[in-house]
């Protein structure tokens, strides 16, 4: 063994891996050459234990270049960081910090409040709180206003249209959400129609809120009717029971300018006079995964005071990432600084231009596309774009460039292989340029 582990073979294993490690690794491939009745050989035998021991040491989680056409891809890790963003944050999370330190006397603070002046600045909120996603901050949200507490009785009722409640990715049930938080569902309306007047009528002395959900990745169309947010405050003002948007998506600016139908914003939201909206913050809001809280003051502290809080919180890395990405909004830079803006605002002109340097000297092509937002925010709505084309068997394409470094996620449409032009950064652009040319198509 001291031969072996001595042996310029297996130096650099030994280097980069340990003794120890490079030892128990040895050790099991002798017992495999013993078990197959095979000779000793001592390259075949550093080759086999560097493999083991990178399997075992790194994790699956790569890089991957989105060419799907959709922008904000939740298996593909919905919104990536821009860089100015990274950087900033990566000055704070790379040291220490006053996450939960009194700067001004040295006593312990609050990690709770960090977002909250720039919430209010950006959302027109009383206060903020962040969670580690949408359904935690959901989740405690309704045990907070709604739950059940051992010995007192409170209203815990949480009434909710039929028609929005929704299943999303991962199994995650918008009526297992409200029962898990220790709230009694009171559905009104049909699956296709809900009128203000259910939700008056629905109302007693059990009701602790009204809920309207955000119908992720789905819409109902045909013989439909939903009442409007107006209507749903004003029952909600009169009949003094607090109305909670699970909004989801975050959208902070009017998509209408990049080609998507109007809706109304957060901040719109809370000024109509919804008491809290929850929302993600790697969807529209373009940053890491957290939850946020917004509304008012009121709730928001009954929100930081339930023990679900800690159990829920987001950490520092979340905390920095998240603050420097509102800041690009409040400030006005979201579209240079917050990567899924940037594809946003990308005009077809620019997307063609991109595509011609790709292919160029190839017999790759340009063609039009759709791009999708993604993330369950405009589930039937897409935006014209272009796309790169790639000459031969689509099915075998798409699997021959998920085998690359990094791998390439493309798309197949009628039976050809393509690479959405939005969605590539400057340096997936680089790649796939490089792939394409070197692999001559």
């Amino acid at each position: 063994m001291e031969r072996i582990l001595s042996s310029e073979a297996f130096a650099g294993v030994v280097r980069d891996f340990g003794r120890d490690a490079a030892k128990d690794a040895v050790v099991a491939h002798l017992e495999t050459v013993r078990i197959e009745r095979r000779p000793f050989d001592e390259n075949a035998a550093a080759d086999d234990v560097l493999q083991t021991l990178t399997v075992a040491t790194t994790s699956t989680l790569r890089r991957v270049i989105n060419g799907t056409g959709i922008i904000i891809h939740t298996n593909l890790g919905r919104s990536p960081i821009g860089a100015e963003v990274w950087s900033r944050a990566a000055a704070i999370t790379t040291g220490y910090s006053n996450l939960e330190y009194d700067l001004e006397d040295g006593s312990r603070g609050r990690r709770d409040e960090h977002l909250t002046a720039i919430c209010r600045t950006l959302f027109g909120c009383e206060a903020a709180i962040l969670t580690n996603n949408n359904a935690a901050g959901t989740l405690l949200l309704l045990a907070a206003v709604a739950g059940s507490q051992t010995g007192v009785s409170v209203p815990h009722e949480v009434i909710v249209s039929r028609g929005e409640l929704v299943e999303i990715g991962g199994s995650f049930r918008v009526p297992d959400v409200i029962q898990q938080g220790g709230a009694r569902l009171r559905e009104v309306g049909t699956t296709n129609r809900t009128r203000a007047a259910d939700y008056d009528v629905a109302i007693s002395d059990a009701t602790a809120a009204m809920l309207r959900v955000h119908r992720s990745n789905f819409e109902i169309v045909g013989f439909t009717e939903s009442p409007s947010i107006e209507e749903l405050i004003a029952i909600s003002k009169k009949r003094g029971i607090p109305l909670l948007y699970d909004e989801g998506s975050g959208r902070v600016v009017d998509l209408a300018r990049y080609g998507f139908t109007s809706a109304p914003t957060i901040r719109e939201l809370i000024a109509l006079g919804v008491d809290a909206v929850t929302c993600s913050t790697d969807k529209l809001i373009g940053a890491t995964q957290g939850g946020l809280i917004l509304g008012s003051e009121e709730i928001i502290s009954r929100c930081r005071k339930h023990p679900l809080m800690r159990a829920l919180r987001a950490g520092k890395e979340s905390y920095a990432i998240i603050a420097e990405t509102l800041r690009a909004f409040a400030t006005g830079r979201h579209e240079t600084e917050i990567p899924i803006y940037r594809m946003l605002a990308s005009s077809i002109d620019e997307l063609r231009s991109r595509a011609s340097e790709i292919i160029a000297r190839t017999s790759c092509c340009i063609t039009e596309s759709a791009c999708a937002l993604g993330g369950g925010t405009t589930p039937t709505e897409t935006i014209p774009s272009i796309a790169i084309e790639v000459p031969g068997n689509a099915s075998q394409l798409a699997t021959r460039f998920l085998q690359n470094e990094p791998p390439i996620a493309g798309r197949i449409v009628d039976d050809r292989f393509t690479i959405e032009v939005r969605t590539l950064s400057d340096e997936d652009r680089r790649q796939v340029a490089k792939i394409i040319a070197t692999q001559n198509l």
